[in-house]
C-alpha cells in the first residue's frame, strides 16, 4: 500500500484513494450487497403495491407474489449484511496495515526522532486516533458511495420503464442532494481537522499534568495546573460541538430537499390517478404503477441521504491523511534489514563502514565516514565531553537510528542499556523475564535471583522487601537509580547476546558497588565471548576496556 510519489508527499484525496487500492474484492462484495438490496426491495414493492391494488379492485391477490414478498426481505437484508460486512473487513484490513507501517517507520527512525515528535500520548493519539478516524471512511463512506450510484440509477430504471414521466422527476431531483452536501462538506475539512489537532493537545497536556503531579504537589501549583486542564478541556469542547453543530445542519438541510423531492413526485402521481393531470402517459397511469412508483421514491433518496452522512466520515479521514501521509514515507526512514546482519562464525560483533551522521538536513554532521571494528570478547569504550555524541553513536550501533551514509552491521541479537532503563508497572520479576528469549524456557526464580547477584543486587534487600515480587511503578517508582540500573544490568545477563551496547552503566552507581560490578561485566566478555561497547565519563572504567574511542565536542 504505497503512499508516495515521485513528487514526494501525497495530498489527503490521493492518500485515501492508495488506501483502497488493491482492496476490489471488498469494494466488488459491497457493490453486490446493494444490487441484491434493490432486487430485493423491487419483489416487495411489487408484492404489496400489487396487495393494495387488489384490495381496492375487490380481487383475490395473488398467492405467489406473498412468496416473492418475503423473498424480497431476507434478500434485501443479506445484501445490506454483504455490504456493510464488506465495509468492516476493508477497514479491519487497511487499519492493521497502516498502523505496521506507522510502527516500522518510528522504529526505523528509532528514539531520538520519537522523542522530538512530543511525548507518549501525542504519539499514541496518532497511532490510534488519527488512525481510527479512517474507519468510517472505509467502512461507511466508500460502500455508501457505491451505493449512491447503483441504487439510485437501479431505481430510476425501474420507474422509467414504468412511466418516464415520473423516471424524468426522480432523475431531476436527485442530483440536488449531492449538490447540496459537496457545497456543506467544502466547510467540514477544517472543522475536523482543528478538533483532532485539540484532541492531540488535550492528550499531552493531561498526561504532562500527570507526570508532574508529585512535583505540583510539593510546589503549590496544583490550582493552577488544575485551571490550565480545564481551560484546554473547555477549547475541545467547543471544537467538538462546532463540528456536531455542522452535521446537524446539514442532515437536517439534506432530509428536508429529499422530503420536498418525494412530495412533489407523490403530488404528480395524486393528481394523474385523480384525472387531473392528463398530459402525455399521466392518464394511463395505474393505482398499482403509481404505489410501486411511491414505494420505490423513498428509497431512491436513502443511500444519497446515506452517503450525505458519511460525507462527514470522508472529510475526519482527510483531516487524518493530512496528519499521516508525512510520517509513512519510505525516504525519510531508512528500515534496518537483516541482511546487515553478521555471521556468528565471523569473530566480529559490530561493523561500522564509512557511517556519516547528522541530526538534520542543514546542520554539520556529528559523524563523517566512521570506521569501526569490535569483535567477540572486546570491550571498547567511548570517551569524550558532553554533547560529543556518544549516545548518539550507540543508537547507530543499534540501528535505532539511521545513519545519514554508510553501513553498520552487528548480530541479530544484542542488548541495550540506556542511561536511566525502563522499567515497566509491574513486578521485579516481570521485569526480569522480558529479557528471557522465550516463556517457554521455564526460567526459574534461582536464574533470576544469580542474575541480580551479578548485577550488584541480591536478595534479599530491605529496600525490595518483596523480593522478586516488589512492584516498580510508573517511570521506576519505588526504587532508586542505581538499583533500576543494577536491574537493566541483571536483564543484559539474562538476554545473553553477543554485542552489548552500555550508556553510563555505572553512573548512578557509588565507587564501591561500581568496583564489585566492573569485574562481572569483564567476565562475561571474557568467558561468553560478549562484545561490549561502554558509552562513559568515568576515568575507572575507561582505563578497564581494551580500547577507547574518543570523541572530540562539535
Amino acid at each position: 500500500m504505497p503512499v508516495t510519489t515521485e513528487a514526494g508527499t501525497l495530498t489527503p484525496p490521493r492518500f485515501l484513494a492508495r488506501l483502497r487500492q488493491g482492496k476490489g474484492r471488498y469494494l466488488g462484495q459491497a457493490a453486490a450487497g446493494s444490487l441484491a438490496g434493490v432486487l430485493g426491495l423491487w419483489l416487495f414493492c411489487s408484492a404489496l403495491a400489487h396487495w393494495v391494488n387488489s384490495a381496492v379492485q375487490g380481487v383475490s391477490p395473488d398467492p405467489a407474489r406473498m412468496a416473492l414478498a418475503v423473498a424480497g426481505v431476507i434478500l434485501r437484508a443479506l445484501g445490506h449484511w454483504a455490504r456493510d460486512g464488506a465495509g468492516q473487513a476493508l477497514s479491519l484490513q487497511v487499519r492493521h496495515i497502516l498502523r505496521s507501517q506507522l510502527l516500522d517507520h518510528a522504529t526505523a527512525r528509532g528514539p531520538l526522532w520519537l522523542r522530538a515528535q512530543g511525548n507518549t500520548a501525542w504519539w499514541t493519539q496518532r497511532l490510534l486516533d488519527q488512525v481510527d478516524a479512517l474507519h468510517g471512511y472505509l467502512a461507511r463512506y466508500l460502500p455508501a458511495r457505491q451505493a449512491a450510484v447503483l441504487v439510485p440509477l437501479s431505481i430510476i430504471v425501474m420507474v422509467f420503464a414504468i412511466h418516464w414521466i415520473a423516471g424524468l422527476l426522480l432523475l431531476l431531483a436527485t442530483p440536488i442532494i449531492p449538490l447540496f452536501m459537496a457545497l456543506i462538506g467544502w466547510g467540514t475539512q477544517a472543522v475536523h481537522a482543528t478538533q483532532q489537532t485539540r484532541q492531540a493537545e488535550l492528550a499531552g497536556h493531561l498526561l504532562e499534568r500527570l507526570e508532574s503531579l508529585p512535583w505540583l504537589r510539593r510546589m503549590g501549583a496544583l490550582a493552577e495546573s488544575e485551571q490550565a486542564v480545564s481551560e484546554a478541556a473547555q477549547d475541545y469542547r467547543r471544537v467538538a460541538m462546532r463540528v456536531l453543530r455542522v452535521a446537524f445542519l446539514s442532515s437536517a438541510t439534506l432530509e428536508f430537499f429529499s422530503a420536498v423531492a418525494i412530495g412533489l413526485l407523490a403530488i404528480y402521481i395524486g393528481f394523474a390517478l385523480l384525472g387531473m393531470f392528463t398530459w402525455g402517459p399521466a392518464s394511463a397511469l395505474t393505482l398499482g404503477e403509481g404505489l410501486f412508483i411511491l414505494l420505490l421514491a423513498p428509497e431512491c433518496f436513502v443511500p444519497l441521504r446515506q452517503l450525505a452522512q458519511a460525507h462527514h466520515d470522508l472529510t475526519a479521514a482527510k483531516a487524518a491523511a493530512e496528519t499521516l501521509a508525512p510520517w509513512i514515507q519510505p525516504s525519510t526512514a531508512k528500515a534496518l534489514e537483516t541482511s546487515n546482519t553478521l555471521s556468528p562464525d565471523s569473530g566480529q560483533v559490530l561493523v561500522m563502514e564509512q557511517v556519516g551522521f547528522h541530526h538534520t538536513s542543514d546542520t554539520q554532521p556529528l559523524f563523517q565516514d566512521l570506521n569501526l571494528v569490535v569483535g567477540a570478547g572486546e570491550v571498547l569504550g567511548l570517551a569524550g565531553p558532553s554533547g560529543s555524541g556518544k549516545s548518539t553513536l550507540l543508537y547507530l550501533m543499534a540501528g535505532l537510528v539511521p545513519s545519514s551514509h554508510g553501513q553498520v552491521r552487528h548480530s541479530l541479537r544484542w542488548s541495550w542499556l540506556a542511561q536511566r532503563p525502563h522499567l515497566f508497572h509491574d513486578t521485579l520479576r516481570n521485569n526480569l523475564l522480558l529479557a528471557c528469549p522465550t516463556d517457554s524456557d521455564g526460567t526459574d526464580d534461582a536464574a533470576l535471583l544469580a542474575a541480580l547477584a551479578a548485577a550488584g543486587l541480591p536478595l534479599p534487600d530491605p529496600q525490595l522487601p518483596q523480593g522478586l515480587d516488589t512492584p516498580i511503578g510508573d517511570q521506576n517508582r519505588g526504587i532508586s537509580g542505581g538499583q533500576a540500573q543494577r536491574i537493566g544490568l541483571a536483564r543484559a545477563l539474562l538476554q545473553q547476546a553477543p554485542l552489548w551496547l552500555l550508556d553510563e552503566p555505572t553512573a548512578a552507581l557509588d565507587a564501591d558497588t561500581r568496583d564489585a560490578l566492573l569485574p562481572t561485566l569483564w567476565t562475561c566478555a571474557r568467558e561468553r565471548g560478549v562484545a561490549m561497547v561502554i558509552a562513559s565519563h568515568d576515568p575507572v572504567v575507561l582505563a578497564r576496556c581494551d580500547r577507547v574511542f574518543t570523541l572530540e565536542a562539535t
